[in-house]
Formats: structure tokens, sequence, C-alpha cells
């Protein structure tokens, strides 16, 4: 059943819900409590649609969002949760070759692998989060539109004359005598006012924008929210991270391999005067604790010119070489790659020599294992050749065949069993592993030791893309000028109706009285009279 509408004593029809007639001002509203003029000039007396409709389903989801206590509480909540976001680091800023949960336990403890399993280390790419960002947007936006679009209608038709009701109101009201109103509009129109007049009623109006300061400032916020809510779109922003040893090509996550990357050289500088760099290609490093000075990786991009097919080699043509050092990221087509971290735990090869055991003298010459892709046969001396049997490179156990079963595919402990064949003698077999080492025949008469070890180097890059930033830089710097615009622009209004005057703003009532006293004097009219200032003197 549609409300009827209200019909003032001016003539004027005026929408459900009206409080002030729109033609006259005169409050038309019996129910409204005359006391809150406050409340009636906020939007001049026009109807707001979560104050007058609540009949349906829709009207009270409608006024639910509209509500500002609504608007506030969504807003604490998104605070709130973003400050527990911040209690300890997110997923993406720490290293990127660690276990989080492993990460979060051992560093925080008991309280770390909580926050960990309630995934709050991914809290702001969480659905939740993103559902509560959706909220608040839609909080505003009903909010905005709920007051904004009456105050909108309402500013814009406004009429000159006013019923004597509607000027009594105000705060700010005064007597004229004997008025010369093209003199007064004059003195106005120098002080900035856009004046409107019909006969002995003139309207006196400057800083109109300061009522649509709040509105502007939410539309900041929506754009600000909305940039945030694109982050949750893969092609408008991308947060991942790859890991490339010194010498290989990988596909950059997140370009669906559209570009590779090789890892052409890894250099790493620390503090330590002794221990310059790793620049050369030398055994492993010994001195892991030393503090790093600089690490940095050489790089060169490439594009795969060829569709991207399920099981298809690429065909990769080379587009740029660079490096990337901390916080100097390497930027290619939206794109940016930033050093992480780097790990040497990884084995590149491992150098063995063979004994003979009753005299322990070393036997022909040493062979170097390249655990990535190890050979099968090597040659020691004319009559002895070392045969390599079988290998895993993160040694687990030794399987029920006897094959060695491996962890992982990361050469981080390798096994191996070898083959020893000399010459018209019974082969002869051993297991080694790290630190240690067995014969798997009996009477061996051969054994095999290590000598030295090198070390892959593993970069760790962040690859980032973030399209979002223009909406957030523009979504803020709209807030901001909202903010200013509320902040430091009074709206004034000035109406005199024949010999009366009265005035309203939206802040600074001191500020206006004193302007509007220097108009009066000007045009020899006595001051203008401030209820507040009168009531407080009685």
């Amino acid at each position: 059943m549609n409300e009827k509408v209200i019909v003032c004593t001016c003539g004027h029809v005026n929408p459900p819900g009206t409080q002030l007639c729109q033609n006259c001002g005169r409050l038309i509203n019996d129910d409204y409590d005359k006391k809150k003029t406050t409340d009636i000039m906020r939007y001049d007396g026009s109807a707001v649609r979560s104050k007058t409709k609540n009949k349906t389903v829709t009207d009270k989801i409608w006024n639910f969002f509209a509500s500002v206590k609504t608007g506030v509480i969504l807003l604490v909540l998104t605070i709130v949760a973003a400050a527990i976001g911040s209690i300890m680091p997110q997923e993406y800023f720490i290293p990127a070759n660690v276990d989080p949960a492993s990460f979060y336990q051992e560093k925080y403890g008991s309280l770390g692998y909580l926050y960990h399993q309630l995934g709050l280390d991914n809290l702001y790419t969480s659905w939740w989060f993103l559902i509560l960002l959706g909220l608040v947007a839609f909080s505003i936006i009903a909010a905005s539109i709920d007051r904004g679009v009456p105050l909108f209608k309402s500013l814009r038709n406004q009429a000159t004359r006013k019923h004597p009701s509607f000027l009594k109101r105000q705060r700010l009201t005064g007597e004229l005598v004997n008025p010369d109103l093209d003199q007064l509009e004059q003195t106005l129109k120098e002080k900035r006012y856009k004046v409107k007049r019909e006969g002995d009623a003139l309207l006196a109006e400057k800083g109109r924008l300061s009522r649509y300061g709040p509105y502007i400032n939410h539309t900041g916020l929506i754009i600000l929210l909305m940039g945030g809510m694109l982050r949750f779109v893969p092609a408008m922003y991308y947060d991942g991270a790859v890991a490339v040893k010194e010498g290989d090509t990988r596909a950059i996550p997140g370009t669906d391999k559209q570009y590779y990357m090789r890892n052409d050289k890894f250099i790493l500088e620390h503090y330590d005067q002794q221990m310059n760099s790793n620049t050369e290609s030398t055994k492993a490093d010994s001195a892991m604790n030393k503090i790093a000075k600089n690490y940095e990786t050489r790089l060169t991009l490439f594009e795969n010119t060829k569709d991207s097919i399920p099981g298809a080699e690429p065909e990769l043509k080379e587009v740029k070489t660079g490096n990337i050092k901390v916080n100097h990221p390497f930027k290619f087509d939206h794109f940016e790659l930033y050093q992480n971290s780097y790990d040497q735990s990884l084995l590149k090869s491992m150098t063995f020599k063979v004994i003979d055991k009753k005299t322990e003298k070393e036997i022909g010459q040493t062979f170097t294992v390249n655990l990535d892709e190890p050979a099968p046969t090597y040659k020691i001396a004319d009559n002895l050749t070392v045969n390599l049997r079988n290998y895993a490179p993160d040694f687990d156990k030794i399987e029920a065949n006897g094959t060695l079963a491996t962890k992982t595919p990361n050469t981080v402990n390798p096994a191996f069993v070898f083959e020893v064949d000399k010459a018209n003698q019974q082969p002869e077999y051993s297991l080694l592993k790290i630190r240690s080492s067995q014969d798997i025949s009996q009477n061996n008469q051969h054994a095999i030791k290590f000598v030295s070890a090198t070390n892959h180097t593993m970069t760790y890059l962040n690859v980032k893309k973030d399209l979002t930033l223009p909406y957030l830089f523009i979504g803020f710097t709209i807030f901001l000028l909202g903010l200013a615009i509320g902040s430091y622009i009074n709206h004034r209004r000035i109406w005199v109706n024949g010999n009366q005057i009265a005035a309203h703003t939206s802040k600074n009532y001191f500020g206006l009285k004193n302007e509007l006293n220097t108009i009066l004097e000007k045009n020899n009219q006595p001051a203008i009279k401030d209820k507040y200032e009168s009531e407080e003197t009685k």
C-alpha cells in the first residue's frame, strides 16, 4: 500500500516523511519533535527513506545497512580484524624457503601455531575479510544514497520565500528596518554569496559544496575498498614467489607461462673482509653464519613465443637482462621481481676418492658426482671403474628390495650405492651416506671416501603485480578532498522576507554572525541575534 503524500497549506505536494515543506519551509509533520531543529535542517526537512519506510523485507535490509550505527560497527570490526592480522607477520612476509607452520610455531610458540591454524597469517586474502570489506562498502553506499539524494534534491529546489515560522526557527534571526534590498543584494554578492530574489524575498547562499563533503569522502572510501577487493582478481593483482637455482630457467608464476627467467649468477657479499663473496665456483661455505652485506641475482628474461600448451616445450625469446638487489626490483610488463632470500643448503656435486684398505693409499684419480644428473660410470684408473648402482638425493630408508628411498627430490641428504669394478676381481659394493659408509659385499679391498662438495645457490624471488595502486591512490585523494571540503568550507544561507531576516550554517555560527553583522552594519541595519547567546544570558 502506497503512503500518502503530504500537502502543505501553501499547496505544495511533499513526499511521505517530509518534515519541512519543500516550498515554504513550514513544519508540516505534527508528530515530529519541534525542538529538534538541528535534525530537521540537516537534510532541509526532506524525507529520508530509512526514516519513512520499514514495511517490506527489502526496506528492513536497506534500513539496517543505511544505519550509521551499522556502518560504524562494520568499520570497527574491519579495523579490529586488520589489527589482528598485524600482530604477527603475514605469510608473504616470512622467508620463502621455510614451512609456514614450522615458522610460526618455532618463533611464536603455541600462539603462533594457533595463529597459523586459524588462517590469520593470510588474513587480508581470506574470503571472510573480503566479505567484511564488501559489507562496509555496501553500508557506505546505502547511507550515502539514503541521505545524499534527498539533500541534493532539497538544495537544488530551494524556494526564495519562506514561511515566517521557518525563519523564526533558525538560530540567527533579526528584524530589518526599511531595508534597501538592492543595496543588501549588492553587499552580499561582494561577500561571494549567490543571491536569488523574488520581490521583497531574498535568498543568499555560499559554500553549498560543504554539504557534499561527507559524500565525496564516502566516494573515496568506496574506491579504496574496491581497490582492496580488486586484489582478489588475478588479472589485477598477484603476489607469489619463485625459487631458481643458479643456471636454471624457470617459468615465472602469475604470467601463465608467458615469461621465463634464467638465474645467470647469484652474488653474495659478507661484511667479513676475509669472505668478500662467493662469486667464484667454490665448495661448500663453512661460514654460513656470517652477516650478508649484499646479495643479488643476475638474470635473463625470456618470453614464450609459442602458445601455452600443457606438456609442450616453450620457445623462448630473450627479452632483456638485469639484476635484482634488495629493494631494487626487476620490472617487466606490470610485474616486479624482488629479492627475497637465498639458500645454499642444496648440494650440487660431491667428490670422492678410492683407497686401498690395506695401504690406505689413494688409487687413481678422484671422481665427481653431479647430484642433479649423476653419471652411471666413473673411470678411476686403467683397471678400475666405479659404477653408481643406486642413488637417493634425500635419503629416507632402504626398501625391502634393496633400493634407496628418498623423501624429496632435493639434494640435502644424498646416499649412494657404489660398485667398485677392478679387472679380474669380483665387484665390491658399498653404501655411502653423509658422514657414514658401510660395505655391502664382504671382504672389500677398496673403500670410497668423501673428499669435498659444492653447493647450489638457490635464489628466492617475490613476484608481484599490482594494478590496483591507481585505484587506491585516486580513492585516497578523493577521501582527503572530501575531508578538506567538509572541514574547511561552511554552507551559509541567509533569508530575507520583507523585514524578517534569518541565517543558517552547517558549522561555525560565530563566523556567520560576525560576517552577517558586518553586512548589516554596512546597510545601516541592526545586528542579528543568536538564540543560544540569548538563552545563556537569561
